[in-house]
């Protein structure tokens, strides 16, 4: 029992990640860009930014890294 609550607690217990994407424009300059990903890991924050990006029409970029952010939590 007590596994069963600590695994729901820890899925509740989201982090961030920068993850940094690089576009190429149409003068052939390559072009990196952050983004903040509230996520369980570093696999799942390159997947959220890949899908995020493939869903707004984006076709060619490569997710160049992706790291714990020291951000803690965003207030809105």
């Amino acid at each position: 029992m007590f596994l069963i609550i600590h695994n729901i607690i820890k899925i509740n217990n989201m982090q961030y990640y920068q993850v940094k994407v690089q576009f190429e424009t149409e003068e052939g300059k390559k072009v990196t860009k952050q983004y903040l990903v509230d996520a369980q890991s570093v696999t799942e924050s390159e997947a959220r930014t890949v899908k995020h990006l493939t869903d707004n029409g984006e076709k060619q970029f490569d997710v160049v890294s992706s790291s714990e952010s020291k951000i803690s939590e965003v207030i809105e």
